[in-house]
């Protein structure tokens, strides 16, 4: 999957579903939402009031071929309270995105970062979210195998000035994601496709020749030294020695 940044005007960006967050309060319609709401022509202030548009975390709105957007579908991700708010919940907001509309056959989409959210530290959020969301488990599945797959996603909301930041961001939440899916994929691994298994085998604790110690030369040795120290008189002991050797 290609994560990017994408400089252009969110209203331009041709893009299968435009992904956007709002967080919970009177007025959830406001910054770049507001926006948004301007370009579709006042479409989110009407779901606001409906309250379909609510804010709740993760709450999702979908909306299919928005007005004046070029975007397919504009897709709005609840992020709870804005006092709350933290990169582990961006992380939490793309990864859920991605999931939503993997599920949907959407194919790419642009996440659209809210007004001062377009720093490294959010690009690497949605870069690690993204990633680690898009990771499947039926590597080895038989049959009912999960074909839908995400090949592009875009970073919306930089301008050229931050994209340097940007970039930065998404390359270092590519490094952490992909590095976490490659443990969780070497969990999922058979044994048999493990390294180990072409290592040369070792005997079992079982299968070795253990030498008794009655019969260890060297052992048989030491014992008949004690006896004969101990039975004979001085004069006996080279000769019995000589006798057991």
């Amino acid at each position: 999957m290609q994560i990017t940044l994408a400089t252009q005007p969110f209203a331009g960006l041709e893009t299968d579903a435009l992904v956007s967050y709002v967080f919970e309060e009177t007025d959830p319609v406001q910054g770049r939402i507001a926006g948004i709401n301007k370009a579709t022509t006042g479409l989110l202030r009407k779901l606001a009031k409906s309250g379909e548009l609510t804010g709740k975390t993760l709450e999702f709105t979908l909306v299919h071929a928005p007005a004046g957007l070029k975007a397919a579908r504009l897709l709005l991700v609840g992020a709870g309270k804005r006092e709350q708010w933290n990169g582990a919940t961006l992380r939490k907001i793309a990864g859920a995105a991605l999931r939503y509309l993997k599920a949907r056959s959407v194919k790419n989409f642009a996440l659209l970062v809210r007004e001062g959210n377009a720093t490294e530290e959010s690009a690497q959020a949605i870069g690690e979210g993204a990633i680690a969301a898009n990771f499947e488990t039926d590597k080895y599945k038989t049959d009912k195998k999960n074909d839908k797959n995400v090949e592009t996603v875009l970073v919306a909301g930089f301008s050229d000035a931050e994209r340097a930041g940007g970039d930065k961001g998404l390359s270092k939440g590519r490094i952490i994601a992909d590095a976490q899916n490659f443990a969780r994929d070497l969990v999922n691994e058979p044994s048999t496709n493990s390294p180990r298994a072409s290592w040369p085998k070792r005997p079992k604790p079982w299968q070795k020749k253990r030498a008794l110690p009655w019969k260890s030369s060297t052992k048989r040795k030491s014992l008949a030294s004690r006896w004969v120290r101990s039975s004979a008189s001085p004069r006996e002991v080279p000769s019995r020695l000589a006798s057991w050797s």
